[in-house]
Protein backbone atom coordinates (compact mmCIF):
# COMPACT_ATOMS: atom_id res chain seq x y z
CA UNK A 1 0.00 0.00 0.00
CA UNK A 2 3.13 2.46 -0.30
CA UNK A 3 2.88 2.59 -4.07
CA UNK A 4 0.73 4.67 -5.92
CA UNK A 5 0.06 1.62 -8.49
CA UNK A 6 -0.67 -0.99 -5.60
CA UNK A 7 -3.17 1.54 -4.22
CA UNK A 8 -4.56 2.38 -7.94
CA UNK A 9 -5.03 -1.08 -8.77
CA UNK A 10 -6.40 -2.24 -5.41
CA UNK A 11 -9.04 0.73 -5.85
CA UNK A 12 -9.38 -0.18 -9.37
CA UNK A 13 -9.94 -3.71 -9.03
CA UNK A 14 -11.27 -4.76 -5.51
CA UNK A 15 -14.48 -2.68 -6.90
CA UNK A 16 -14.59 -4.47 -9.99
CA UNK A 17 -14.24 -8.17 -8.07
CA UNK A 18 -17.01 -7.32 -5.39
CA UNK A 19 -19.48 -6.53 -8.15
CA UNK A 20 -18.66 -9.72 -10.21
CA UNK A 21 -18.76 -12.00 -7.55
CA UNK A 22 -22.25 -9.84 -6.11
CA UNK A 23 -23.66 -10.46 -9.68
CA UNK A 24 -22.15 -14.11 -10.27
CA UNK A 25 -24.07 -15.29 -7.15
CA UNK A 26 -27.27 -12.97 -8.10
CA UNK A 27 -27.24 -14.81 -11.41
CA UNK A 28 -26.81 -18.33 -9.79
CA UNK A 29 -30.13 -17.75 -7.66
CA UNK A 30 -32.06 -16.27 -10.16
CA UNK A 31 -31.44 -18.88 -12.67
CA UNK A 32 -32.47 -21.53 -10.14
CA UNK A 33 -35.34 -20.03 -8.05
CA UNK A 34 -36.91 -17.99 -11.25
CA UNK A 35 -36.12 -20.06 -13.93
CA UNK A 36 -35.22 -23.56 -13.54
CA UNK A 37 -37.56 -24.17 -10.87
CA UNK A 38 -40.73 -22.68 -11.82
CA UNK A 39 -40.24 -24.06 -15.04
CA UNK A 40 -39.79 -27.72 -13.53
CA UNK A 41 -42.93 -27.14 -11.18
CA UNK A 42 -44.93 -25.98 -14.16
CA UNK A 43 -44.03 -28.83 -16.44
CA UNK A 44 -45.05 -31.20 -13.21
CA UNK A 45 -47.92 -29.33 -13.21
CA UNK A 46 -49.37 -30.09 -16.38
CA UNK A 47 -47.93 -33.80 -16.82
CA UNK A 48 -49.91 -34.03 -12.91
CA UNK A 49 -53.40 -32.51 -14.37
CA UNK A 50 -52.86 -35.47 -17.74
CA UNK A 51 -52.25 -38.34 -15.62
CA UNK A 52 -55.20 -37.09 -12.78
CA UNK A 53 -57.46 -36.84 -16.14
CA UNK A 54 -56.61 -40.28 -16.87
CA UNK A 55 -56.73 -41.72 -13.24
CA UNK A 56 -60.09 -40.23 -13.18
CA UNK A 57 -61.29 -42.93 -15.63
CA UNK A 58 -59.99 -45.72 -13.34
CA UNK A 59 -62.60 -46.23 -10.89
CA UNK A 60 -61.02 -49.36 -9.63
CA UNK A 61 -57.82 -48.02 -8.06
CA UNK A 62 -59.21 -45.45 -5.79
CA UNK A 63 -60.73 -48.23 -3.50
CA UNK A 64 -57.95 -50.82 -4.14
CA UNK A 65 -54.47 -50.07 -3.09
CA UNK A 66 -53.15 -52.69 -4.89
CA UNK A 67 -54.82 -52.13 -8.45
CA UNK A 68 -53.97 -48.15 -7.76
CA UNK A 69 -50.29 -49.79 -7.23
CA UNK A 70 -50.50 -51.93 -9.98
CA UNK A 71 -51.18 -48.84 -12.68
CA UNK A 72 -48.37 -46.28 -11.38
CA UNK A 73 -46.38 -49.90 -12.15
CA UNK A 74 -47.45 -49.90 -15.63
CA UNK A 75 -47.20 -46.20 -16.08
CA UNK A 76 -43.75 -45.74 -14.10
CA UNK A 77 -41.71 -46.13 -17.82
CA UNK A 78 -43.46 -43.35 -18.99
CA UNK A 79 -43.10 -40.68 -16.04
CA UNK A 80 -40.83 -38.36 -15.37
CA UNK A 81 -40.83 -38.23 -11.76
CA UNK A 82 -42.50 -40.04 -8.82
CA UNK A 83 -45.77 -40.46 -8.56
CA UNK A 84 -48.28 -40.84 -5.02
CA UNK A 85 -51.92 -41.59 -4.88
CA UNK A 86 -54.47 -40.72 -2.07
CA UNK A 87 -58.08 -41.26 -1.86
CA UNK A 88 -60.29 -38.42 -1.17
CA UNK A 89 -59.67 -38.73 2.01
CA UNK A 90 -56.40 -38.19 2.64
CA UNK A 91 -55.09 -41.51 2.66
CA UNK A 92 -52.08 -42.83 0.87
CA UNK A 93 -52.77 -45.45 -1.38
CA UNK A 94 -49.60 -46.08 -3.97
CA UNK A 95 -46.25 -44.71 -5.02
CA UNK A 96 -43.70 -44.98 -7.17
CA UNK A 97 -41.27 -43.30 -5.07
CA UNK A 98 -38.91 -45.56 -3.23
CA UNK A 99 -38.35 -43.06 -0.40
CA UNK A 100 -42.60 -43.66 0.20
CA UNK A 101 -42.41 -47.29 -0.73
CA UNK A 102 -40.03 -48.13 1.97
CA UNK A 103 -41.07 -46.06 4.79
CA UNK A 104 -44.79 -45.87 4.17
CA UNK A 105 -44.61 -42.14 5.26
CA UNK A 106 -46.18 -39.79 2.20
CA UNK A 107 -45.88 -35.68 2.59
CA UNK A 108 -48.55 -34.67 4.01
CA UNK A 109 -51.58 -32.65 2.29
CA UNK A 110 -54.09 -30.46 2.44
CA UNK A 111 -56.68 -31.74 1.71
CA UNK A 112 -59.08 -29.03 1.74
CA UNK A 113 -56.61 -26.33 -0.18
CA UNK A 114 -56.48 -29.46 -2.79
CA UNK A 115 -60.18 -29.07 -3.36
CA UNK A 116 -60.11 -25.74 -3.92
CA UNK A 117 -57.18 -25.19 -6.14
CA UNK A 118 -56.45 -26.83 -9.06
CA UNK A 119 -52.95 -27.93 -8.01
CA UNK A 120 -50.76 -27.49 -5.14
CA UNK A 121 -47.05 -26.94 -5.42
CA UNK A 122 -44.78 -27.22 -2.93
CA UNK A 123 -41.10 -27.24 -2.05
CA UNK A 124 -39.02 -28.55 -0.04
CA UNK A 125 -34.76 -28.37 0.65
CA UNK A 126 -32.92 -30.34 2.40
CA UNK A 127 -29.38 -30.70 3.66
CA UNK A 128 -28.30 -33.36 1.32
CA UNK A 129 -29.01 -33.16 -2.26
CA UNK A 130 -30.91 -35.60 -2.69
CA UNK A 131 -33.61 -34.78 0.08
CA UNK A 132 -34.55 -31.06 -1.80
CA UNK A 133 -37.66 -31.85 -3.73
CA UNK A 134 -40.57 -29.86 -5.85
CA UNK A 135 -44.06 -31.66 -5.36
CA UNK A 136 -47.24 -31.17 -6.88
CA UNK A 137 -50.52 -31.78 -5.84
CA UNK A 138 -53.69 -32.25 -8.12
CA UNK A 139 -57.22 -33.09 -7.19
CA UNK A 140 -59.01 -36.05 -9.33
CA UNK A 141 -62.02 -35.14 -10.32
CA UNK A 142 -65.21 -37.18 -11.60
CA UNK A 143 -67.08 -34.20 -11.58
CA UNK A 144 -65.85 -30.51 -10.92
CA UNK A 145 -67.31 -30.67 -7.43
CA UNK A 146 -66.53 -34.37 -7.01
CA UNK A 147 -63.13 -35.03 -5.78
CA UNK A 148 -62.30 -38.89 -6.18
CA UNK A 149 -58.65 -38.48 -5.25
CA UNK A 150 -54.98 -36.45 -5.14
CA UNK A 151 -52.26 -37.04 -7.11
CA UNK A 152 -48.51 -36.16 -5.72
CA UNK A 153 -45.74 -35.76 -8.26
CA UNK A 154 -42.35 -35.39 -6.85
CA UNK A 155 -39.13 -34.34 -8.74
CA UNK A 156 -35.65 -35.01 -6.38
CA UNK A 157 -33.41 -31.83 -7.10
CA UNK A 158 -30.47 -33.54 -6.93
CA UNK A 159 -30.47 -33.80 -11.01
CA UNK A 160 -31.48 -30.22 -10.57
CA UNK A 161 -28.46 -29.52 -8.66
CA UNK A 162 -26.26 -31.11 -10.66
CA UNK A 163 -26.98 -28.92 -13.74
CA UNK A 164 -26.54 -25.66 -11.15
CA UNK A 165 -23.44 -27.36 -10.55
CA UNK A 166 -22.49 -26.93 -14.21
CA UNK A 167 -24.18 -23.65 -14.44
CA UNK A 168 -22.00 -22.71 -11.59
CA UNK A 169 -18.46 -23.50 -12.94
CA UNK A 170 -19.44 -21.67 -16.17
CA UNK A 171 -20.19 -18.47 -14.26
CA UNK A 172 -17.19 -19.00 -12.19
CA UNK A 173 -15.06 -19.30 -15.32
CA UNK A 174 -16.85 -16.36 -16.84
CA UNK A 175 -16.47 -14.20 -13.36
CA UNK A 176 -12.66 -15.57 -13.18
CA UNK A 177 -12.00 -14.29 -16.79
CA UNK A 178 -13.55 -10.89 -15.99
CA UNK A 179 -11.83 -10.52 -12.72
CA UNK A 180 -8.66 -11.00 -14.64
CA UNK A 181 -9.45 -8.93 -17.30
CA UNK A 182 -10.21 -6.22 -15.22
CA UNK A 183 -7.34 -6.91 -12.87
CA UNK A 184 -4.91 -6.47 -16.23
CA UNK A 185 -6.69 -3.00 -17.23
CA UNK A 186 -6.31 -1.70 -14.01
CA UNK A 187 -2.54 -2.70 -14.01
CA UNK A 188 -2.14 -1.45 -17.09
CA UNK A 189 -3.71 2.16 -16.26
CA UNK A 190 -1.91 2.47 -13.07
CA UNK A 191 1.18 1.40 -14.89
CA UNK A 192 0.56 3.88 -17.37
CA UNK A 193 -0.20 6.79 -14.48
CA UNK A 194 2.70 5.16 -12.61
CA UNK A 195 5.19 5.97 -15.38
CA UNK A 196 3.85 9.79 -16.36
CA UNK A 197 4.36 10.65 -12.98
CA UNK A 198 7.83 9.07 -12.49
CA UNK A 199 8.70 10.93 -15.47
CA UNK A 200 7.17 14.24 -14.02
CA UNK A 201 9.32 13.01 -10.73
CA UNK A 202 12.45 12.68 -12.80
CA UNK A 203 12.39 16.24 -14.58
CA UNK A 204 11.61 18.03 -11.05
CA UNK A 205 14.89 16.21 -9.43
CA UNK A 206 16.65 17.14 -12.60
CA UNK A 207 15.45 20.59 -11.84
CA UNK A 208 16.51 20.48 -8.16
CA UNK A 209 19.78 19.47 -8.99
CA UNK A 210 21.02 21.56 -11.76
CA UNK A 211 20.98 18.75 -14.36
CA UNK A 212 20.20 19.04 -17.94
CA UNK A 213 16.18 18.34 -18.15
CA UNK A 214 14.35 17.72 -21.23
CA UNK A 215 10.67 18.52 -21.56
CA UNK A 216 8.37 15.59 -20.67
CA UNK A 217 5.68 14.13 -22.67
CA UNK A 218 2.35 14.77 -22.44
CA UNK A 219 0.50 11.27 -21.87
CA UNK A 220 -2.23 9.72 -19.51
CA UNK A 221 -5.49 11.06 -18.31
CA UNK A 222 -6.42 14.68 -19.00
CA UNK A 223 -5.65 15.72 -15.18
CA UNK A 224 -1.78 13.96 -15.32
CA UNK A 225 -1.23 15.79 -19.57
CA UNK A 226 -2.48 19.30 -17.40
CA UNK A 227 0.49 18.65 -14.57
CA UNK A 228 2.67 17.68 -17.16
CA UNK A 229 1.74 20.79 -19.42
CA UNK A 230 3.19 22.86 -16.20
CA UNK A 231 5.87 21.36 -15.85
CA UNK A 232 6.86 21.27 -19.20
CA UNK A 233 6.14 25.17 -18.73
CA UNK A 234 8.37 25.42 -15.98
CA UNK A 235 11.26 23.72 -17.69
CA UNK A 236 10.96 25.87 -20.32
CA UNK A 237 10.95 28.81 -18.05
CA UNK A 238 13.88 27.74 -16.63
CA UNK A 239 15.59 27.57 -19.23
CA UNK A 240 15.00 30.87 -20.43
CA UNK A 241 16.15 31.95 -17.25
CA UNK A 242 19.53 30.21 -17.54
CA UNK A 243 19.84 31.00 -21.05
CA UNK A 244 18.92 35.03 -20.15
CA UNK A 245 21.58 34.48 -17.04
CA UNK A 246 24.30 33.37 -19.74
CA UNK A 247 23.34 36.32 -22.00
CA UNK A 248 23.35 38.44 -19.26
CA UNK A 249 26.76 38.01 -17.71
CA UNK A 250 28.13 37.57 -21.55
CA UNK A 251 27.05 40.97 -22.95
CA UNK A 252 27.97 42.15 -19.62
CA UNK A 253 31.60 41.22 -19.89
CA UNK A 254 31.47 42.59 -23.54
CA UNK A 255 29.37 45.95 -23.12
CA UNK A 256 31.32 46.50 -19.93
CA UNK A 257 34.98 45.44 -21.08
CA UNK A 258 35.12 47.96 -24.37
CA UNK A 259 34.29 51.32 -22.69
CA UNK A 260 37.14 50.39 -20.59
CA UNK A 261 39.12 48.94 -23.20
CA UNK A 262 38.83 52.76 -24.76
CA UNK A 263 39.06 54.07 -20.97
CA UNK A 264 42.22 52.72 -20.02
CA UNK A 265 44.70 54.04 -23.15
CA UNK A 266 43.29 57.09 -22.96
CA UNK A 267 44.08 57.42 -19.20
CA UNK A 268 47.74 56.12 -19.68
CA UNK A 269 47.96 58.84 -22.75
CA UNK A 270 47.25 61.60 -20.19
CA UNK A 271 49.22 60.17 -17.74
CA UNK A 272 52.34 60.09 -20.19
CA UNK A 273 51.98 63.58 -21.13
CA UNK A 274 49.17 64.29 -23.55
CA UNK A 275 47.63 66.62 -20.80
CA UNK A 276 50.25 69.00 -22.19
CA UNK A 277 48.79 69.17 -25.98
CA UNK A 278 45.27 71.26 -25.42
CA UNK A 279 43.50 70.03 -28.63
CA UNK A 280 44.55 66.34 -27.70
CA UNK A 281 43.78 66.51 -23.68
CA UNK A 282 40.43 67.96 -25.16
CA UNK A 283 39.83 64.81 -27.59
CA UNK A 284 40.57 62.05 -24.78
CA UNK A 285 38.57 63.72 -22.50
CA UNK A 286 35.63 63.98 -25.03
CA UNK A 287 36.30 60.54 -25.74
CA UNK A 288 36.37 59.55 -22.06
CA UNK A 289 32.95 61.21 -21.60
CA UNK A 290 31.24 59.66 -24.71
CA UNK A 291 32.64 55.61 -23.07
CA UNK A 292 31.56 57.12 -19.54
CA UNK A 293 27.74 58.13 -21.43
CA UNK A 294 27.64 54.68 -22.62
CA UNK A 295 28.50 53.00 -19.00
CA UNK A 296 25.78 55.46 -17.70
CA UNK A 297 23.31 53.87 -20.38
CA UNK A 298 24.43 49.97 -19.80
CA UNK A 299 23.68 50.85 -16.05
CA UNK A 300 20.22 52.31 -16.72
CA UNK A 301 19.55 49.30 -18.52
CA UNK A 302 20.70 47.10 -15.60
CA UNK A 303 18.63 49.51 -13.42
CA UNK A 304 15.66 48.64 -15.78
CA UNK A 305 16.11 44.66 -16.26
CA UNK A 306 16.18 44.85 -12.49
CA UNK A 307 12.65 46.29 -12.38
CA UNK A 308 10.94 43.97 -14.50
CA UNK A 309 12.30 41.01 -12.90
CA UNK A 310 11.20 42.51 -9.34
CA UNK A 311 8.20 42.84 -10.83
CA UNK A 312 5.93 45.98 -12.28
CA UNK A 313 7.70 49.08 -12.14
CA UNK A 314 7.47 51.47 -9.25
CA UNK A 315 5.50 54.92 -10.51
CA UNK A 316 4.98 58.14 -8.91
CA UNK A 317 2.10 59.59 -10.79
CA UNK A 318 1.60 63.17 -11.35
CA UNK A 319 -0.29 65.78 -13.60
CA UNK A 320 2.22 66.81 -16.14
CA UNK A 321 2.40 69.41 -18.93
CA UNK A 322 4.07 67.17 -21.94
CA UNK A 323 4.35 71.03 -23.93
CA UNK A 324 6.89 71.77 -21.43
CA UNK A 325 8.38 68.09 -20.31
CA UNK A 326 9.02 66.61 -24.39
CA UNK A 327 11.15 69.79 -25.79
CA UNK A 328 13.62 69.47 -22.57
CA UNK A 329 13.40 66.09 -22.58
CA UNK A 330 15.02 65.16 -26.34
CA UNK A 331 17.13 68.49 -26.24
CA UNK A 332 20.35 66.43 -25.41
CA UNK A 333 19.55 63.51 -27.25
CA UNK A 334 19.01 66.25 -30.61
CA UNK A 335 23.05 66.90 -29.86
CA UNK A 336 23.95 63.52 -29.59
CA UNK A 337 22.08 63.22 -32.95
CA UNK A 338 23.49 66.22 -34.72
CA UNK A 339 26.73 64.99 -33.60
CA UNK A 340 26.47 62.08 -34.95
CA UNK A 341 25.59 63.93 -38.52
CA UNK A 342 22.19 62.67 -38.35
CA UNK A 343 19.38 65.21 -39.36
CA UNK A 344 16.97 65.43 -36.35
CA UNK A 345 13.07 67.21 -37.33
CA UNK A 346 10.53 67.92 -34.28
CA UNK A 347 6.85 68.35 -35.01
CA UNK A 348 5.33 68.59 -31.08
CA UNK A 349 1.63 69.28 -31.20
CA UNK A 350 1.51 72.96 -29.28
CA UNK A 351 -1.54 71.58 -27.43
CA UNK A 352 -1.03 69.28 -25.63
CA UNK A 353 -3.71 68.05 -23.01
CA UNK A 354 -2.22 67.59 -19.35
CA UNK A 355 -1.82 63.67 -18.57
CA UNK A 356 -0.80 61.91 -14.98
CA UNK A 357 2.26 60.04 -15.32
CA UNK A 358 5.96 59.60 -13.76
CA UNK A 359 7.97 61.95 -15.45
CA UNK A 360 10.99 60.19 -15.14
CA UNK A 361 10.12 56.98 -16.20
CA UNK A 362 8.43 58.37 -19.09
CA UNK A 363 11.69 60.20 -20.34
CA UNK A 364 13.63 56.95 -19.59
CA UNK A 365 11.68 55.19 -22.04
CA UNK A 366 11.51 57.84 -24.63
CA UNK A 367 15.12 58.42 -24.16
CA UNK A 368 15.28 54.39 -24.61
CA UNK A 369 13.28 54.95 -28.32
CA UNK A 370 15.46 57.78 -29.28
CA UNK A 371 18.56 56.18 -28.29
CA UNK A 372 18.07 53.39 -30.20
CA UNK A 373 17.52 55.36 -33.50
CA UNK A 374 20.45 57.63 -32.77
CA UNK A 375 22.30 54.09 -32.55
CA UNK A 376 21.18 52.79 -35.85
CA UNK A 377 20.49 55.66 -38.38
CA UNK A 378 23.76 56.27 -40.15
CA UNK A 379 25.50 59.69 -40.67
CA UNK A 380 22.92 61.90 -43.09
CA UNK A 381 19.78 59.80 -41.71
CA UNK A 382 16.50 61.54 -40.30
CA UNK A 383 15.34 61.12 -37.01
CA UNK A 384 11.97 62.38 -36.75
CA UNK A 385 10.62 63.04 -33.07
CA UNK A 386 6.83 63.94 -33.01
CA UNK A 387 3.73 64.47 -30.43
CA UNK A 388 -0.03 65.04 -30.95
CA UNK A 389 -2.97 63.33 -29.24
CA UNK A 390 -6.39 61.84 -30.85
CA UNK A 391 -9.13 60.96 -28.69
CA UNK A 392 -8.39 59.75 -25.49
CA UNK A 393 -4.83 59.25 -26.37
CA UNK A 394 -1.29 60.86 -26.63
CA UNK A 395 0.50 59.68 -29.05
CA UNK A 396 4.51 60.10 -28.72
CA UNK A 397 6.26 58.93 -32.38
CA UNK A 398 10.20 58.31 -33.13
CA UNK A 399 10.69 57.84 -36.24
CA UNK A 400 14.33 57.02 -38.13
CA UNK A 401 15.62 56.06 -41.71
CA UNK A 402 18.05 53.28 -40.57
CA UNK A 403 18.30 50.27 -41.29
CA UNK A 404 14.33 48.69 -40.44
CA UNK A 405 14.10 45.28 -38.68
CA UNK A 406 13.76 42.09 -40.89
CA UNK A 407 10.08 40.69 -40.67
CA UNK A 408 11.49 37.70 -38.85
CA UNK A 409 12.85 39.12 -35.96
CA UNK A 410 10.07 41.59 -35.54
CA UNK A 411 7.84 39.77 -33.15
CA UNK A 412 10.79 39.58 -30.86
CA UNK A 413 11.62 43.62 -30.70
CA UNK A 414 10.54 43.12 -27.32
CA UNK A 415 12.24 40.59 -25.78
CA UNK A 416 14.90 40.93 -23.40
CA UNK A 417 18.77 40.29 -24.86
CA UNK A 418 17.39 40.07 -28.53
CA UNK A 419 20.00 40.53 -31.00
CA UNK A 420 18.82 40.32 -34.61
CA UNK A 421 20.47 37.56 -36.60
CA UNK A 422 20.19 39.83 -39.80
CA UNK A 423 22.84 41.83 -37.44
CA UNK A 424 20.79 44.75 -38.65
CA UNK A 425 18.67 46.26 -36.36
CA UNK A 426 20.67 45.12 -33.00
CA UNK A 427 24.61 44.56 -33.75
CA UNK A 428 25.55 45.74 -30.37
CA UNK A 429 24.34 46.74 -26.73
CA UNK A 430 22.70 44.63 -24.03
CA UNK A 431 19.03 44.40 -26.39
CA UNK A 432 17.51 45.94 -23.24
CA UNK A 433 16.38 49.47 -24.63
CA UNK A 434 13.07 48.23 -26.17
CA UNK A 435 12.11 45.32 -24.28
CA UNK A 436 12.14 48.10 -21.06
CA UNK A 437 10.82 50.88 -23.02
CA UNK A 438 7.72 48.61 -23.28
CA UNK A 439 7.54 47.62 -19.83
CA UNK A 440 7.35 51.14 -18.98
CA UNK A 441 4.92 51.93 -20.99
CA UNK A 442 2.41 49.34 -20.31
CA UNK A 443 3.10 49.94 -16.31
CA UNK A 444 1.20 53.51 -17.54
CA UNK A 445 -1.70 51.40 -18.80
CA UNK A 446 -0.30 52.54 -22.66
CA UNK A 447 0.59 50.74 -25.19
CA UNK A 448 4.39 50.99 -27.80
CA UNK A 449 3.53 50.33 -31.24
CA UNK A 450 6.24 49.94 -34.02
CA UNK A 451 5.68 49.68 -37.79
CA UNK A 452 9.53 48.93 -39.64
CA UNK A 453 10.30 48.38 -43.21
CA UNK A 454 13.27 46.66 -44.03
CA UNK A 455 15.88 48.93 -45.40
CA UNK A 456 13.47 52.10 -44.79
CA UNK A 457 13.51 52.71 -41.19
CA UNK A 458 11.55 51.88 -37.94
CA UNK A 459 8.80 54.31 -36.31
CA UNK A 460 8.08 53.55 -32.76
CA UNK A 461 4.95 55.00 -31.17
CA UNK A 462 3.46 55.67 -27.20
CA UNK A 463 -0.08 55.53 -26.63
CA UNK A 464 -0.82 56.99 -23.43
CA UNK A 465 -4.42 57.56 -22.48
CA UNK A 466 -5.59 61.23 -21.48
CA UNK A 467 -6.32 61.53 -17.71
CA UNK A 468 -6.64 65.34 -17.21
CA UNK A 469 -8.76 67.98 -18.94
CA UNK A 470 -6.92 70.13 -21.85
CA UNK A 471 -5.46 73.24 -20.59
Amino acid sequence: MQSLRTRLLISHSLPLIIVILLAGFALDYLVETQILLPNMADELTNEAKLLAELAAMQSDIWDDPENAQAYLTRLKPLLGAFVTVFDSQGKYLASTDPYVQNSGNPAAINLEKAQLEDSIIQTAYGVKQEASIVDVFVPVRKEPKNIIGVIQMTYHLENVYDQLLDLRRGIIAILTVGVLLGSGIALLLSANLNRALLQINISIKKLATGQEIEVVDEEGPEEIRELMRTVNLFVSRVQTMETTRRKLLSNLVHEIGRPLGALLPAVQALQSGASQNEDLRQDLLAGMEDEINILRRLLNDLTGLYDQFVGTFALEKQAVNLNELLPGLVLSQREAAQAKGINWDSDIHSNLPMIDVDPDRLAQAIGNLVDNAIKFTPSKGTITFSAGFQGSEIWIRVQDTGPGITVEDQEFVFTPFFQSRAETRFPQGMGLGLSIAHDLVTAHEGRLEFESLPGEGSSFVIWLPITHESI
